[in-house]
């Protein structure tokens, strides 16, 4: 069975240092958070139990309760204590405060864990990348070198059309003239009037 992946829940500062907290869904559906420098490790036990007065995530599921942990830690980081081999992750939540203890893990056990998790961080950013890529290409190739074509064609078409109406003007927008009407000066009669032809003169 492939194992979790492992989900960051926040980032964590204390005198100084930068912390990484984040968890994973363990086999049997338990949760423990765990908190790392990149050197040490401090995990707690499942914490259901020590949640189980947070009306937010009763009855849900391990999933949505590590999203929801996500959620509250990433709008208002938890504040966390080092004193000895354990660490405490102190927040609020609508219940009242809730605070977490992590044991220290041994060097051996954290720094295999820290590989893990470096690695599994890894991969996730690599196939987010070459999603990104593909995405980036599938957008470029959108618009088919015949469709830009036949685009091309219709604007040349429809410039054509538009200068034999008048320069992009409407056949609706060319004036007529008026009978009497001057050619030189639209708008004013003639002042004289237009004379036939005489046939009877010699």
């Amino acid at each position: 069975m492939e194992a979790e992946p492992w989900i960051t829940l926040c980032t964590l500062s204390h005198s100084g240092h930068r912390y990484l907290c984040l968890s994973r869904i363990q086999a049997g559906s338990s949760i423990r958070i765990h908190v790392t420098n990149g050197n040490e490790v401090w995990r707690t036990d499942p914490i259901e139990e020590a949640l189980e007065d947070w009306d937010a995530v009763r009855n849900v599921t391990s999933r949505d309760l590590v999203d929801k942990l996500g959620e509250k830690f990433q709008n208002g980081s938890p504040t966390l204590d080092l004193h000895g081999s354990i660490a405490s992750l102190l927040f609020q939540v609508d219940s009242g405060p809730v605070t977490l203890d992590l044991l220290k893990l041994p060097v051996s056990e954290a720094r295999a864990l820290v590989q893990e998790v470096l690695f599994d961080l890894s991969d996730r950013v690599i196939r987010l990348e070459r999603l990104l890529k593909d995405c980036e290409g599938n957008a470029a190739t959108s618009v088919s070198p015949v469709k830009q074509s036949q685009n091309n064609h219709l604007l040349l078409f429809t410039d054509v059309n538009a200068r034999k109406k008048g320069f992009g003007g409407s056949s609706s927008q060319v004036k007529k003239r008026l009978p009497g009407e001057s050619l030189i000066n639209p708008g004013c009669k003639s002042k004289k009037a237009a004379k036939g032809v005489d046939f009877e003169e010699s």
